[in-house]
């Protein structure tokens, strides 16, 4: 490029020229008395035009020279425009060792740059600062990250390898904190194929510690959280959002159930792990053995009989087995080695071959007649109704329950009419309020016979059946055994 300091001294030079020569036309005049003057006039005329277009000439190459100047580009995209191509080159090195430093990575800026020679006044050059701005923002780099791969799938990139094992270190940590206290822990690790490499990429793909740990957790970027405030117990927050106890205390593996503080938070999901983290620990523990059951068969018994011969009882050993557990959820064990330390009685139960009569008990009974009920079993008017009113009208036919033998059949106070019958198995039935009684006592009766009909003697508001279910003496709601 030429030098304008240059180009100011050939003009002097030049002008120091012209004055030079107009002096010498000058003496040449003066001397030469019979030189003619037009003569001279025509001569100083020629060089003062010469000197003009050489002037000029010489003015106008400075001008374009000092006018030149590159329009620089990145790519496609124009940054700037400058005088020396030397100044973007500097920028582009001192941009290298700002972003290494700044991101303490090894940095490859892409050097895809184009100069374009225009001319531009003072006014149109962009400034250093301004270009340096501009390439800093269009200029694309990679560097060297460390990416996570679970089984074979990148979940995230950090600057170093170690800040990914740290991440992974922190996950394991609460089963290793819990080994310090349970010795029994002979291995913690992660079930994933897990693998760290080394990669160029992008910076932006360089990511966070804190939302790498966060993912790597829960593999999903936002988790709802409840801070407990005075009184509130897992109980209590599980029942404000409709969720149950047994998925809020598996979102927090971190935290007691019975122990959370006031300012604590509290997840609301169940989070879903990338990695998950198997511990194997041995146990030791007691263990119930179930009794079998055997039997045996007699043709004096009815079918629907049988009595026990031999009263079974559980036995008891001694187990040490390895407990497999993912993320702290048991989902395997293995029996390593067993002590049996009482073994277990076979229960003998002996049943009847022989077909029942149909008054013989089924042990189910059946609804008595055709109705709606009125009142049910519980505290009525500030007394226990004991029993189940049917509603029907005089004269319905009453049945049998079940089947059995009647040890009562006549009128009883409050109940007016009453049947009473035993079933032979604990249970007796009592129906009571009957217009008529088609039954006496000692009559074996079976289930579904017509044994009396709906009436209203004894304390009674209106024509139903009172129905009533008594096991061992003692009286039972009628609903939880009709069928």
């Amino acid at each position: 490029m030429e030098n304008p300091n240059h180009i100011r001294m050939s003009l002097e030079y030049i002008r120091k020229k012209i004055n030079k020569i107009i002096d010498c036309g000058k003496k040449i005049q003066i001397k030469n008395i019979n030189f003619k003057s037009i003569h001279m006039k025509m001569v100083l005329t020629g060089l003062m035009i010469i000197s003009i277009i050489a002037l000029s000439i010489t003015g106008y190459k400075a001008s374009q020279i000092r006018l030149r100047a590159f329009d620089v580009y990145l790519g496609e995209d124009k940054v700037g425009t400058i005088r020396q191509q030397e100044e973007v080159l500097s920028i582009m090195d001192n941009l290298e060792k700002e972003l290494a430093g700044t991101y303490n990575i090894d940095i490859v800026l892409d050097k895809d740059i184009k100069f374009e020679e225009v001319k531009a006044k003072d006014d149109l050059i962009t400034s250093s600062d301004e270009l340096k701005k501009e390439i800093k923002s269009k200029i694309s780099f990679l560097v060297y990250g460390y990416v996570l791969k679970v089984n074979d799938m990148e979940v995230g990139a950090l600057k170093t390898k170690e800040e990914i094992e740290d991440v992974i270190n922190r996950i394991k940590q609460p089963y290793e904190e819990s080994n310090k206290e349970d010795t029994n822990i002979k291995e913690i690790k992660i079930v994933e194929n897990v693998e760290i490499a080394k990669k160029e990429m992008p910076l932006y793909k360089i990511g966070n510690v804190e939302d790498l740990y966060n993912y790597l957790l829960t593999s999903s970027e936002e988790i709802k959280t409840h801070t407990v405030e005075v009184g509130e117990s897992f109980w209590t927050i599980a029942k404000i959002y409709n969720l149950s106890v047994d998925d809020l205390i598996s979102a927090n593996p971190d935290k007691n159930p019975e122990k959370i503080q006031i300012g604590d938070e509290v997840k609301l999901v169940v989070p879903k792990p990338v990695l998950t983290v198997a511990t194997v620990a041995e146990v030791e523990y007691n263990e119930k053995i179930k009794y079998e059951t055997e039997f045996e068969y007699n043709d004096k018994m009815y079918k629907t009989e049988k009595k026990t011969k031999v009263a079974g009882a559980n036995g008891e050993r001694k187990v040490v087995a390895n407990e497999v557990k993912h993320n702290g959820i048991l989902v395997e064990k293995e029996i390593v080695k067993e002590e049996i330390l009482q073994s277990p009685t076979t229960e003998v139960i002996i049943k009847g071959t022989k077909e029942p009569p149909k008054t013989v008990a089924t042990g189910a009974f059946s609804v008595p007649t055709r109705g709606t009920i009125s009142s049910r079993y519980g505290m009525r008017n500030g007394r226990m109704h004991r029993g189940l009113d049917i509603a029907a009208k005089t004269g319905t036919s009453i049945n049998a329950a079940d089947g059995g033998k009647v040890v009562y059949a006549g009128y009883r106070g409050a109940f007016g009419n009453l049947v009473e019958i035993d079933h032979g198995n604990g249970f007796k039935t009592r129906y009571a309020h009957c217009s008529k009684i088609l039954v006496k006592v000692g009559d074996k009766v079976y289930k579904g016979q017509h044994i009396a009909n709906v009436g209203n003697t004894g304390r009674s508001t209106g024509s139903h059946l009172h129905f009533e279910v008594l096991k061992n003496g003692k009286n039972y709601n009628p609903s939880n055994y009709l069928k």
